[in-house]
């Protein structure tokens, strides 16, 4: 059996943190956190994730946001290959005259989901990038054996 499957979340709200990964680890990913942009690119570097959840708007000192930091990570060699998807409630706090949609150089993600998400949806997007979560994938071996 192929070791799980490991996501990365990097958001400063404690609680958003634990609620998707209890969501994540039930449905048998392995869920990494960082409560800080920075630390956030230093673990992706030491762990080299499937697929980064990412914010964009983080609280305490000064620092890169989101957008900062998914440059960083494509621009990075050990990095650009991993799929970034932001997670972000920025447009409710934000009045943006413009639209958030990824693209090569200011928000090189696979993808901009809006907080709130839901379970659904965020498990969709996750599979979209790295493929069935391993129960789904084990359940289909299973059943394909089966036949």
């Amino acid at each position: 059996m192929p070791g799980k499957q490991t996501i990365l979340v990097i958001d400063d709200d404690v609680q958003l943190v634990e609620t998707v990964r209890v969501l994540l680890e039930c449905v048998g990913y392995e869920v990494l956190s960082a409560y800080r942009a920075e630390q956030g690119l230093e673990v992706a570097r030491a762990t080299r994730p499937d697929l980064i959840l990412l914010d964009v708007m983080f609280a305490g000192p000064p620092g890169p946001d989101g957008f900062e930091i998914s440059r960083r990570m494509h621009e990075d060699p050990l990095l650009r290959d991993i799929p970034v998807v932001i997670l972000s409630g920025v447009r409710r706090v934000l009045v943006l005259t413009y639209t958030l949609e990824p693209d090569e150089t200011w928000m090189p993600v696979r993808a901009f989901l809006e907080k709130p998400v839901r379970p659904d949806r965020l498990l969709a997007e996750i599979e979209r990038w790295i493929g069935p979560r391993p129960s789904a994938a084990e359940g289909a071996a299973a059943r394909s054996a089966g036949a």
